[in-house]
């Protein structure tokens, strides 16, 4: 099944509330292929590669729209940090969750859009010390609960 997105306007101002319903088939596949195309040749422009995870959603529709559109609003066109900050966050969080893949499209972006290489080694070393602090702070606290 294929979403429609509506926006939600009251007074002729948006509200920014969305109201998501089904579409019909005949709407869907048209529409859907060009549409998927289109952002699978944004993405491939954009990371000079399409990303593992929008390649495989982009088979089926009803999950890759959805998902390109929060990707597309987080990831290329983010409203409160700068390209280059959201690729040294990106690098972060895949080095504090240890992911390869999200390494090697980020890793090479942040550098595309400004980053230094020791900007990069910093964002890495930041999100290794949070997962590692992560996992402390649970084993201390289960330690400390031992009486």
């Amino acid at each position: 099944m294929i979403l429609r997105r509506w926006n939600v306007e009251q007074q002729g101002t948006n509200t920014g509330i969305a109201i998501i319903l089904p579409m019909s088939e005949g709407e869907t596949s048209a529409r859907s292929e060009a549409e998927i195309e289109g952002r699978l040749k944004r993405l491939a422009e954009f990371y000079g590669q399409v990303p593992f995870v929008s390649r495989m959603l982009s088979e089926s529709p009803d999950l890759f729209l959805p998902f390109s559109d929060l990707s597309r609003q987080l990831l290329l066109e983010p409203k409160h940090l700068t390209l280059k900050e959201m690729e040294l966050a990106s690098v972060a969080a895949s080095s504090a969750l240890g992911s390869e893949h999200c390494l090697a499209v980020h890793i090479p972006q942040a550098l595309k859009v400004g980053a230094t290489k020791d900007e990069v080694l910093e964002a890495i070393l930041i999100g290794s010390f949070m997962a590692m602090t992560k996992s402390q702070a649970v084993a201390l606290r289960k330690l400390a609960e031992q009486k």
